[in-house]
């Protein structure tokens, strides 16, 4: 009988009404074989190709005949650090407003347990949920942490949440990934941002402009600031229209709207909303020279939501960067999005700089950006979604 220990802290949080998320320890899960026949190759592969893993791991034998029952072992045994030990222990608090991030408070901490599951180090993880960003809530929150023990932070924060943290984060170093600095005065300098330069993409958009431009959007604060960033710009603006709610009457505004004809339309909407609008356009026949938008939608549910000649002309300004095909696959395996999710992709990237300045600085890093004066700088692509995929513009560089 075979035992293999793996040792791991899987991403099931159960939000409860106290300040203090369930804290769920490392758990030491043993997967044993209990079966009584041999199991051949073909076998081994039935399990693989049935998705059952831990069936597999607890099976199989190195046998050196399977080389490419091998090669899957090794995969998955990279993955869950399977067989190799050490005493060096990552201990990482997160400061998570539920209630205020909503969806991001799952997937942030799925996004960091897949980064520090790929570093395959020991590490102690707990989550602390403040509900709000109030002043008290947060307060709070940073005093247990303290009371806790712990000196490192992951804070997935709005700008208001931000303020208040900076403010009261002396002892501590926290990464905040949804902020960037120049949101912030006077910033802490043991605050690291990882938000996005919403205006750097607009300025990269704006390159591929016409002189004219239109502006739609809906009520949101980024969406608002968008506009500024656009109203701002060189460009003429030659028609504007918010939509405030979702009664939205497209025939009066687009069927007699020849503003729109060869004007860039910056879409500052969400997903579903700049689909639809962008198939509206085509159903009242105005030609926009192009439609530009920016990380809000980035997203591969814009190949399905739109007819391809819909999105023809459409271009997307991306910031994330590429992740190697570990850290994507540690992540894939707690259902976390880190290719299209820029809030996810700044998550992993904080813990690597985490680990790279404070933990185990003689390692590579395993994402390229660089942090100046504690801020995350993020390369800005341009990327069009044709017939199946989103790309890369091949003039890029323009």
């Amino acid at each position: 009988m075979k035992k293999i220990l793996l040792i791991a802290l899987f991403a099931s949080l159960l939000f409860s009404k106290s300040e203090i998320l369930s804290q769920i320890p490392p758990a030491k899960n043993i997967f044993m074989n209990l079966g009584t026949e041999e199991c051949d190759v073909t076998c081994l592969n039935s399990l693989l190709t049935n998705g059952k893993i831990f069936s597999f791991l607890s099976i199989y034998k190195d046998h050196s005949q399977f080389d490419n029952i091998q090669n899957q072992y090794d995969k998955y045994a990279t993955l869950f650090g399977i067989n190799k030990q050490n005493n060096f222990e990552i201990r990482l608090a997160m400061l998570v407003p539920q209630k205020v991030i909503r969806r991001y408070a799952v997937t942030t901490v799925d996004s960091a347990l897949a980064y520090l599951l790929y570093k395959k180090y020991n590490f102690d993880l707990k989550v602390y949920n403040s509900n709000d960003e109030s002043e008290s809530s947060l307060l709070n929150s940073l005093a247990q942490i303290r009371k806790d023990g712990y000196k490192y932070i992951l804070a997935p924060l709005t700008e208001k949440g931000a303020k208040i943290v900076v403010q009261n984060s002396e002892g501590l170093i926290i990464y905040i990934p949804t902020v960037n600095s120049d949101k912030i005065q006077n910033p802490s300098p043991n605050v690291i941002f990882g938000g996005i330069n919403y205006k750097k993409q607009i300025d990269k958009l704006l390159l591929y402009a016409t002189n004219k431009v239109a502006i739609f959007s809906d009520n949101s604060s980024i969406a608002n600031e968008l506009n500024s960033e656009v109203e701002n710009s060189q460009k003429l603006v030659v028609y504007e229209k918010q939509f405030k709610n979702s009664n939205v009457n497209f025939k009066k505004i687009l069927k007699w709207n020849k503003k729109l004809d060869n004007s860039s339309i910056f879409l500052n909407l969400p997903l579903v909303k700049a689909s639809l609008l962008a198939s509206q356009l085509r159903v009242y026949n105005r030609k926009p020279y192009n439609l530009l938008s920016t990380q809000i939608n980035y997203n591969p549910m814009i190949l399905t939501l739109t007819q391809y000649a819909d999105r023809k002309s459409l271009l997307i300004a991306n910031s994330i960067g590429k992740v190697n095909d570990e850290i994507t696959m540690s992540n894939n395996f707690l259902g976390s999005d880190i290719e299209y999710n820029w809030v996810n992709y700044s998550t992993s990237l904080g813990l690597d700089i985490l680990y790279n300045r404070y933990f185990l600085q003689n390692e590579n890093r395993s994402f390229s950006e660089k942090v100046t004066n504690n801020q995350v700088i993020y390369n800005t692509h341009i990327m069009s979604p044709k017939r199946y995929t989103i790309e890369a513009l091949t003039d890029e560089g323009m």
